[in-house]
């Protein structure tokens, strides 16, 4: 199901965010280079096809050479991976690294963890190489610009060595700030602020430039699980075709109310049991594939884009809602308005449909990237 509707534009002045102080940092960087004739032969030569695994000495040989540089940048977690999966990257104390048919879920802790470790399967060509550098250490965000031009400068040595042309590979800066938006309800006390500044403007306070030339997105995601308050007062008809109906018109009722009282006018909500993947994009498309939404972003657009996905056959596990920032977003070269007008709506949804904040979580996630042409 697909709508839209119009809200109201607020204008957003820039001002601070105030988190729960054991809200979780994630940064990585994801350097894509597609994987062309060219870049076999540069490797290894012309690949024999009638081998079992004909790509297993070129992904060998690559992630060799490429950890052999990165090692030489004083980088101590980095992956190399040729599996045509989109990579996610989450906190957890636990490393570990989990795929699903088109996901590679990459878990890890800044302050302790550390690898370098391949992941392809020499039967199959991938469509392009993505080296995956993870942030390690604490303060990640203070020192996220020395992180990124350590990688950057790492990539432009990859590139110069492998022999490949200028701006042939892509440089994708993520960067996360998680917590619970109920942590204060549950006994939190203590709170850290943040002004969620655009990444390339962090940088620089930071005495690391970057090109002007690149592109930037932020957006929130919230998680909401599927409670079984949120089915009270929804008639559900379990042996009808479209059971679920009543109860996600009463979400998307709670959350067009949410939105608009907190003039968000650039959201999604999705209910139907995929994920977000969101890129940016001129021509804003998007689209579902199997277990992914790919939805495309352009944050000079300032028209609205406020839309509902949801299926009334299905019961999802998770309610996903998106809140993008366009340009009008970003006053005094921060978000903290946005932000602050993201989780008011999460909060304002809660109260609608009587979440228990003191012992249930909803886990919001602000997200802010960059990408650039090495």
């Amino acid at each position: 199901m697909r709508r839209t509707s119009s809200i109201l534009k607020k204008h957003r002045s820039g001002e601070r965010v105030y988190l729960p102080s054991d809200s979780r940092d994630n940064q990585y960087i994801l350097a894509e280079i597609p994987l062309t004739d060219k870049l076999i032969n540069l490797i290894t030569g012309d690949v024999n096809e009638t081998l079992t695994k004909p790509y297993q000495k070129f992904y060998q040989a690559l992630s060799h050479k490429i950890f052999e540089i990165v090692e030489e940048h004083g980088l101590s977690h980095v992956n190399f991976v040729a599996n045509n999966r989109l990579v996610r990257v989450r906190y957890s104390g636990e490393q570990q690294v989990l795929h699903t048919d088109q996901q590679s879920f990459f878990f890890y802790c800044p302050e302790h963890n550390s690898t370098f470790k391949g992941y392809f399967d020499g039967a199959i060509r991938a469509r392009k190489i993505k080296i995956l550098f993870l942030a390690t250490g604490q303060d990640l965000r203070v020192n996220s610009g020395e992180f990124h031009n350590k990688v950057y400068q790492a990539i432009k040595d990859i590139s110069t060595t492998i022999g490949l042309a200028e701006n042939e590979i892509k440089l994708r800066d993520h960067q996360h700030l998680t917590f619970d938006v109920f942590a204060k309800d549950k006994g939190g006390t203590n709170t850290v602020s943040h002004t969620f500044r655009e990444i390339a403007d962090r940088y620089e306070s930071q005495k690391q430039s970057i090109t002007s030339d690149h592109t930037s997105i932020t957006y929130v995601v919230a998680s909401v699980p599927m409670a079984r308050r949120l089915l009270k007062g929804a008639d559900i008809d379990y042996l009808s075709e479209q059971p679920f109906t009543q109860l996600y018109q009463k979400i998307e009722k709670a959350f067009n109310k949410s939105c608009q009282a907190n003039q968000i006018d650039q959201a999604a909500l999705l209910a139907n049991g995929v994920s977000p993947f969101v890129r940016y994009d001129e021509n804003e498309v998007s689209d579902i594939s199997g277990e992914l939404i790919s939805i495309g972003v352009n944050p000079n657009n300032p028209e609205t884009r406020f839309c509902v996905h949801w299926e009334a056959d299905k019961l999802v596990d998770t309610l996903r809602f998106v809140f993008f920032a366009d340009k009008s977003d970003e006053t005094h070269h921060n978000y903290g308005k946005f932000v602050n007008q993201a989780i008011a709506a999460v909060r304002d949804f809660s109260d609608e449909v009587d979440w228990k904040k003191e012992s249930d979580d909803i886990i919001v996630r602000v997200h802010q990237h960059i990408m650039l042409n090495v």
